[in-house]
């Protein structure tokens, strides 16, 4: 019958040598230390943090009223197109429908971006909303003094009738209309910064429908 074999004892700390141990290691020059170099590396994370932080939530902030104050339009021009053909079993023929198109001039101190605008379309007798547009302008920053592309707002909505010649023919049944231009930035909310009003010239014809 064999014997156990004797269990291995654990050997003796020395506290002696495992409090030099710890000396040493604030006795080593700073840069050979790794808490120095573990806090190095926590102050970069951080700062790197803030530094993007400040980028992208403070610097964009903006309130209504300073967005309205940023933004100037200008180059602005309407029209009516086509924006869809219908062959449906009771009607063919084409809608056509209200467009703006304008630029965005940034006349404040810092930079513009990421402006979400919306168009509401509108008849003036009535008030009636025919539809909204609306864009995601601005995604590189627009700097100071600086113009932006055309942009362009459609509702997709409007009248309908055989053909783009019939709407020039049918001239008594246009009614007046304009366009409600809202801007949102960021956090900032929605403002209004321009009311347009539409003309009646259409896409492809060279003169504007004039109403008798």
């Amino acid at each position: 019958m064999n014997s156990p074999e004797p269990t291995p004892s654990a050997s003796p700390v020395n506290p002696e040598a495992q409090g030099q141990e710890i000396l040493e290691e604030y006795r080593r020059p700073f840069w050979q230390n790794s808490k120095f170099w573990l806090g190095v590396v926590s102050l970069l994370i951080l700062a790197a943090f803030a530094v993007v932080y400040k980028r992208k939530v403070m610097d964009t902030a903006m309130t209504a009223a300073d967005l309205k104050a940023a933004v100037e339009i200008f180059g602005i021009s309407s029209q009516w197109k086509v924006t869809q053909t219908v062959d449906d079993a009771d009607f063919k023929g084409v809608i056509l429908a209200p467009e703006v198109t304008f630029r965005v001039r940034n006349v404040s101190r810092r930079n513009l971006s990421y402006v979400f605008l919306l168009g509401v379309f509108r008849f003036m007798d009535t008030g009636k909303t025919i539809g909204e547009g609306y864009q995601m302008a601005l995604r590189e920053p627009l700097p100071p003094g600086a113009a932006s592309p055309p942009l362009t707002l459609n509702p997709g909505f409007g009248y309908r009738a055989t053909s783009v010649a019939a709407f020039e023919q049918n001239r008594e049944n246009w009614r007046n209309s304009f366009c409600e231009v809202f801007a949102k930035s960021h956090n900032s909310g929605f403002v209004q910064l321009k009311t347009f009003y539409i003309s009646r010239k259409i896409e492809g014809l060279d003169v504007e429908v004039e109403i008798k």
